[in-house]
């Protein structure tokens, strides 16, 4: 494999995780609404169930920013390869 074929291949893989991240947001946006929903929904329970579902919702967006943190990293890193490689 040449340095040309290895930045072909960091290149799609920068694509590949630039659709990753459409696709997460995309999701993100309907967890966001279903959120909104339970959350109207749930408005005066004090049970355990609702305490436990507004956990479990708080905890879905929590990876979901997490999962985005973590594919602008992988992408910020291989750009800091592709400049070294140049």
């Amino acid at each position: 494999m040449t340095i040309g074929d290895v930045k072909v291949t960091i290149r799609k893989g920068s694509q590949a995780l630039d659709d990753a991240r459409m696709s997460i947001e995309k999701a993100n946006a309907k967890l966001a609404e279903a959120s909104a929903l339970a959350i109207a929904t749930l408005h005066d329970s004090k049970g355990d169930d609702a305490q436990q579902s507004r956990k479990a919702l708080r905890k879905a967006a929590d990876e979901v920013e997490l999962v985005l943190r973590r594919l602008e990293a992988a992408k910020d890193h291989a750009a800091s390869y592709l400049a070294i490689i140049r």
